[in-house]
Order: C-alpha cells, then structure tokens, then sequence
C-alpha cells in the first residue's frame, strides 16, 4: 500500500474535499482522485460517498483512516526514536504558558533547549491559568506551565518549581509605610490586581480566606492583565500590587519597589506542568518535559 495515496487518502477525509486536499499537499485535484482511486482498486471497496459536492466516508473508509493515522503515527515516533539515538531531535513543541512561567520561567528553558536542538521549532502560546488549563483540556495545547492546581481529573498536574508571593509598593507611595502590613491596611490600601482567574489572584484569595477576610472586602483601584503591568502601575505610585517573587526581586534588589511585610499573608505556591493524560505524547514533547523538569529542580 503506497505511502502517498494514504496520505492523500487521509487529507480528503480530513477535509471533506479533494479540492483542498490537493491546496494542502500541493498536488493537483486529479492526482489526488487518482490515488485515492488506485487505492479503491487494491482494496475492492469504496472510501468515499460522492453525493453532489458532499464526500463522505463509507465504512471502509472509516476503518481505513483509523489504521493509517495510526500507522502515520508509527512512523512519526520512529523517526523520532532513531533520531534521540543521534541526539537529534526535531519537530514542533506546542506549550501554553501563565503569565509568570511564560515571562520569567519558560524563555530560558526554551532558548537552552533550541540551543541544543535547533531543528525544533516552538509555538509559546502566553494566557491566565485557567484559559492555558482549558487549552490543554481542548487538545489545542499538548502541555502547559500554570500556577495552580484546578479540579481537572481528566489532566496531570506535575510538581515543577515553588513561588512566593509579595506585596510590593513604591517607596513614593503617598502613604505613611511601616515595617509590617496589618489587616487594616490590607482592606483600606488601594490594590493593582490580577484579573480573575490568573494563578496568582487565585493564590491571594486563598490566603485572604486563611486569614478571615474576602478579596471583596479589599479597597482594589485597579484590575491588570499581566504580571508586569501590576509591576509598572505599582511603580507609578496608585498602589500596592501582590505579585511573584521572580518577577518582582529585581525591582526589589534596585530599590525601585518596597517589599511590605505582612506576617498574616506569608503566601507560597507552586508551578505545575500539565499534560491530558490521554493525549499521546510524541519523543520530542517528551525529551523537551524531562529537560524542563532538571532545569526547575
């Protein structure tokens, strides 16, 4: 069974047209017919239901795209294989990123890794915690890197790198700062904040409820879509902003933010990377979680 005609096989299923398949493998309509004709032939059935301009799969085609996208898979993954005995590795590395990991986290990692493998190309797709979840749960992302854990049974979570979080103002905050923060002005202090469903905003509501009080009760003057335009607006003077230490301790270090104790919001979290338990993971994803894994120990 030639190799070409399943996969032009394939394509019109997939498609629904030979028209487009033929655009998708730069081959001409004809050509396609003819493969997926020739292998009518060899097999004695018919794929395709042509009714008008509808194609639809027969039985046999059905049976038939099953097998051969698994025989594709194959050989993808021995190519894959022979290829990590050269150390060579290529392919695409789709991952889905929050704000923290995919700004602070993930561009080392991913500029070591292509360092090391430069035929593998990488697709970094940046969101809040829960849309990087929901992509994974979808199959539009192969794996992520978020921060916190949500009630998703049918995905792994995987232990990956512990964070604190810290308040942080402008030492020219128009307020009389003092060493520790206490519950009155955490509830009266204007707040930057994350949006929610950001890891982080989830990781401060938690600590807020651990202490009796809600994230409602708090006096927030501004809701921001990143970890670093709570920095920049916090560093303008409109308020205090809770953020991670990675991204923070830089500013910190040059004296550009305060960092505010506040013995009663001690708060640590972790990094997870998630992966669909049943969504199979091809040689190069897998190299690139165990290189992620040493680099975060």
């Amino acid at each position: 069974m030639d190799i070409r005609r399943l996969e032009a096989f394939c394509k019109v299923y997939e498609l629904g047209s030979f028209s487009k398949a033929g655009q998708d493998l730069f081959l001409s309509q004809p050509t396609i017919s003819a493969h997926v004709s020739s292998l009518e032939e060899e097999l004695g059935v018919q794929l395709f239901d042509r009714l008008g301009r509808m194609i639809l799969p027969t039985l046999a085609g059905k049976v038939l795209f099953r097998y051969a996208k698994e025989a594709f898979l194959s050989l993808e993954n021995a190519k894959a294989e022979i290829q990590l005995l050269q150390d060579k590795i290529s392919g695409d590395l789709v991952i889905g990123g929050s704000t923290i990991p995919a700004h602070y986290i993930l561009p080392r990692v991913l500029a070591d890794f292509t360092k090391r493998y430069p035929d593998v190309h990488v697709d970094l797709r940046v969101g809040d915690t829960v849309s990087v979840v929901d992509m994974v749960t979808r199959g539009d992302l192969i794996l992520g890197v978020v921060g916190a854990e949500l009630d998703r049974p049918e995905l792994e979570f995987i232990p990956l790198k512990d964070d604190q979080l810290v308040i942080v103002a402008s030492p020219n905050l128009n307020r009389p700062i003092g060493k520790t923060l206490g519950t009155k002005e955490i509830c009266t202090w204007p707040w930057v904040m994350r949006e929610r469903g950001s890891g982080t905003r989830k990781a401060f509501e938690k600590g807020l409820l651990a202490i009796g009080l809600d994230i409602r009760c708090l006096n927030i003057s501004l809701t921001v879509e990143s970890t670093e335009a709570v920095l920049q607006c916090v560093l303008s003077g409109f308020g205090v902003g809770i953020t991670s230490r990675i991204a923070a301790q830089a500013y910190i270090d040059r004296g550009e933010l305060l960092e505010l104790n506040a013995p009663s919001l001690a708060i640590r979290r972790r990094f997870y990377l998630i992966r669909h338990e049943k969504r199979h993971i091809f040689p190069v994803t897998r190299y690139f979680i165990d290189f992620l894994m040493n680099a975060c120990r």
